[in-house]
């Protein structure tokens, strides 16, 4: 059959793409938990088998979507540190890349934290656990030549991410949840200087 009849001919490949980005609006609109896969059908017009053939069921949509989204957010960090001339700038760069990750896209980041613990709990865990390994050893490799050289506190490296990066979450978290506060753009030198001073050996901090 012709790609001009076939949706799901090989002449489409963003129909993968296609698929995703009507789920996360289907999870986003609907809630994770009702959205059915006829419904996100429905918005991107694939076929059923289509779905099921490339992610294998909703929990497969999911974990895509929050693996994705996992990779654009170290995508931003990683160009935010890229040729960092001190270590200074490297841990200022991890927090305003997250947190103009987040100001950027707030739709991906709400959704990644409504699903990060439902994947985490799913038949994908070991993906999403090996993703993170990865992006945690990336950072911890990042951080130990510069606690070896004395720029950072002589702490275990696997602590540092929780300090640079945990009040930044944190806050975007409260942030995307609603309410009346001001956005991460607001305090993004705020948070980036006290993750510098969180980390930074004592004679350093200046």
């Amino acid at each position: 059959m012709s790609s001009a009849t076939d949706p799901d001919a090989p002449a489409r490949p963003d129909r993968r793409r296609d698929i995703l980005d009507a789920a996360l609006a289907c999870f986003l609109e609907q809630g994770i938990e009702p959205t059915t896969i006829e419904a996100i059908r429905e918005r991107c017009g694939a076929s059923v088998g289509s779905i099921y053939h490339h992610f294998g069921s909703k929990d497969g949509i999911l974990a895509a979507l929050c693996l994705r989204a996992l990779d654009e957010q170290s995508a931003s960090m990683a160009r935010a540190t890229a040729g960092a001339p001190t270590p200074r700038d490297g841990v200022r760069g991890l927090v305003l890349g997250y947190l103009d990750w987040v100001q950027t896209d707030p739709i991906r980041a709400r959704f990644l934290f409504q699903a990060r613990p439902l994947v985490a709990r799913g038949p994908r865990a070991a993906d999403l656990a090996e993703r993170a390994r990865q992006r945690n050893a990336a950072l911890l490799a990042w951080f130990e030549p510069h606690r070896a050289s004395g720029a950072l506190r002589d702490l275990p490296c696997e602590i540092y991410p929780s300090l640079v990066i945990g009040p930044a979450q944190s806050y975007s978290r409260a942030w995307l949840a609603g309410g009346e506060m001001a956005p991460p753009a607001v305090y993004r030198e705020v948070l980036a200087d006290a993750a510098w001073r969180a980390v930074a050996a004592p004679d350093a901090c200046g």
